[in-house]
């Protein structure tokens, strides 16, 4: 499991409360958001709103931090 985002954004931080309390392995991968990173071209592949969490489980993305955690 893959989590793009920033602690400093409370959406990222649910999502990784909840993989926490649930024992689940993830790898955070950093998005900066002072450098606008999250509106690149490569991050709207994975969230089209240009928004932090973005999530990867294998095939399966899922963006919107109240979507990723009723999957989890």
């Amino acid at each position: 499991i893959k989590v793009h985002g920033s602690v400093i954004s409370t959406a990222t931080q649910r999502v990784l409360v909840c993989l926490y309390e649930k024992d689940i392995e993830f790898d955070l991968v950093p998005v900066d958001l002072a450098t606008g990173e999250h509106k690149s071209e490569a991050f709207l592949q994975k969230n089209p709103f240009g928004q932090v969490p973005a999530f990867e489980q294998g095939e399966l993305q899922l963006f919107e931090s109240r979507a990723i955690t009723q999957y989890i």
